[in-house]
């Protein structure tokens, strides 16, 4: 099967990092797999060198936020050229520069957060959307009308080292962007006040990720006098976080809008215990409860209170191995992509 995935850029970023082992995935199961990046001056050099070799990628040469005309009909030219039997966009709105009639027919769009006006554009005309949790799907439907099927997003289980050793400080890790409207890390650092001014003093939180939101957090750091509590990371590679996540002893993802959650099940599969906030993926990906900790989304209160169970040692601790065997049957890559295979069939 000859199948050609299209997104806007190639940043660093969770989406195509998940992109990455996706097509990896494909290619394993010999299909001729292709992905052609609109602007490719917004590329992160990594990244494209994560991909199988056999991977073919194309650019359309549009410079970031530049004109559209010639990339649009560089575009459509190579896809005539190309002559797919699956076209996947990573955006809707790439719909809407396809401009062939029969290729329309076998576009696939996978919805990859929350619904918004932003990424909806052009989503109804879509043939078929995917969305990556029933949180997105059952938005989808209630505020556009959109079908959609649910594939969740797939990680490689084997890939990550599992957790054999606990800390003499306890260590709390967050891995994902820093952009505290959407992810929520100035909530944990409340909630690490709130634990201080308990009386807890033997954690330290690290933040592993960079974004718009560093210097605003490393303020609140300093505001919130947890100077020595708190370090932030930076950027780091999928191998590195692989590597390094069973190094420590609780993950906390504190998101206010979060579609999914994939660092939750990386997590989930180095057997660390995780606490998510309530109300959307996230809760989703630990069933409620069932395999993890839900604090009330928005409440550093709340938050301080699940992460005081652990440093308690009040803890489930079955739990962190029922939990591994949920990411082995939902979140392993091969589900995920043995889900779009066959679902691709049906539009051919």
């Amino acid at each position: 099967m000859k199948i050609i995935h299209i997104v806007w850029s190639f940043r660093f970023g969770g989406i195509e990092t998940m992109l990455v082992n996706i097509i990896n995935e494909q290619l394993k199961l010999n299909n001729d797999v292709h992905l052609i990046i609109i602007e490719d001056s917004a590329v992160e050099p990594t990244l494209l060198k994560s991909f199988d070799e056999r991977i073919k990628i194309h650019y359309g040469h549009r410079k970031e936020k530049g004109n559209l005309i010639f990339p649009v009909l560089r575009l459509n030219l190579l896809l005539l050229k190309l002559n797919p039997n699956v076209i996947h966009i990573h955006s809707s709105s790439m719909y809407r520069i396809i401009m062939v009639p029969w290729l329309k027919k076998v576009v696939n769009s996978t919805l990859h957060a929350l619904p918004n006006t932003v990424n909806t554009v052009a989503i109804k005309n879509v043939p078929q959307v995917f969305a990556i949790s029933e949180s997105v799907s059952n938005s989808l439907k209630n505020k556009y009308g959109v079908d959609s099927i649910v594939n969740p997003n797939g990680i490689y289980p084997e890939n990550i080292k599992k957790k054999v050793n606990y800390n003499n400080i306890f260590q709390i890790v967050q891995v994902s962007r820093l952009q505290h409207e959407n992810k929520g890390q100035h909530i944990l650092l409340e909630a690490a006040a709130i634990l201080k001014q308990r009386g807890y003093k033997n954690f330290r939180i690290t933040f592993i990720g960079d974004g718009e939101s560093r210097s605003f957090l490393e303020n609140k750091v300093k505001t919130l006098n947890l100077g020595g509590y708190v370090e932030f990371l930076g950027k780091k590679e999928q191998t590195y976080i692989f590597e390094h996540l069973c190094d420590y002893d609780l993950f906390v993802q504190p998101s206010i809008h979060e579609g999914f959650g994939l660092t939750i099940a990386e997590a989930m599969a180095a057997k660390l215990p995780v606490i998510v906030s309530s109300g959307q993926g996230p809760e989703e990906v630990i069933d409620y409860g069932k395999y993890g900790y839900v604090f009330e989304n928005g409440n550093p209160s709340e938050c301080a209170n699940k992460i005081e169970i652990f440093l308690k040692h009040e803890n489930n601790p079955f739990q962190i191995e029922e939990a591994y065997r949920r990411v082995l049957d939902l979140y392993d890559i091969k589900v995920t992509v043995n889900t779009y295979m066959n679902k691709y069939l049906r539009r051919i």
